[in-house]
């Protein structure tokens, strides 16, 4: 198969046409949160049925990386982000309201590292549609992890501890990466190699990518709350 062929994930796809048809059925008014959930949408769907899931899948282990951190930490934010009110309460009354910080932040670091274990890791790339599973869990992970702060229940001091604690944890992963000097997944070692990079090197790049996605992510989103709390601050100053 060559890189530019596009390999497909159809359970993906009928879970992003199932969200545009609930989105559009809530009549959003537009705007940025239209824009954010469509983008968040395109970006858990895209990754999976495009030529990108051909490399992951059958090439490079940093494309498999980069496209594992786009599903589970940037679209199901933007997605989350992008939910009406409407929405975001409906979700609240079935389940939305029992699910716990200190327990989504667990769920989500065992989704983030129980699916990048070596044997989980090479079983899902030889099974193909073991990676339907590994995607899944990744996806529900990042769905958990960004509840809590974008349904409002946390406030801004207990956001920065979440999100630095969050940060923290699943950097480790992607250090692991840069700084290995031999291949974690025996798949990668013996795949069609593509852009002359070696299985040490392929993986050294694919953590630095994971990493610089994370601290960008995770940045922003501290930085928001940080303006938050700065905001309250000058709030209660004035009062």
């Amino acid at each position: 198969m060559s890189p530019g062929d596009f390999s497909f994930e159809p359970f993906y796809l009928v879970v992003a046409a199932a969200l545009v048809v609930a989105y559009v059925r809530a009549r959003p008014a537009g705007g940025w949160r239209a824009a954010s959930f469509a983008t968040g949408v395109f970006l858990l769907a895209a990754p999976l049925d495009s030529p990108m899931e051909t490399i992951a899948a059958k090439r490079l282990l940093l494309v498999h990386l980069v496209q594992n951190a786009l599903i589970a930490d940037i679209a199901p934010l933007l997605i989350l982000l992008g939910l009406t009110p409407a929405m975001r309460a409906w979700i609240t009354r079935h389940g939305g309201a029992r699910v716990r910080a200190r327990f989504a932040i667990v769920a989500w670091l065992a989704a983030w590292y129980g699916t990048h274990l070596a044997g989980f890791y090479d079983w899902a790339l030889r099974t193909g549609w073991g990676l339907n599973v590994e995607h899944g869990l990744l996806v529900v992970g990042g769905f958990l992890f960004w509840w809590p702060l974008v349904s409002g229940r946390l406030p801004a001091p207990l956001a920065l501890a979440y999100l630095g604690a969050g940060f923290v944890a699943s950097s480790f992963l992607g250090l692991a990466f840069i700084f290995s000097s031999h291949p974690f997944y025996a798949f990668y070692e013996h795949a069609p190699r593509l852009w002359g990079f070696s299985p040490a090197r392929d993986q050294n790049l694919g953590g630095i990518a994971m990493n610089g996605e994370q601290t960008a992510v995770f940045l922003v989103a501290i930085g928001y709350y940080v303006s938050q709390l700065l905001k309250e601050e000058e709030h209660d100053a004035r009062a």
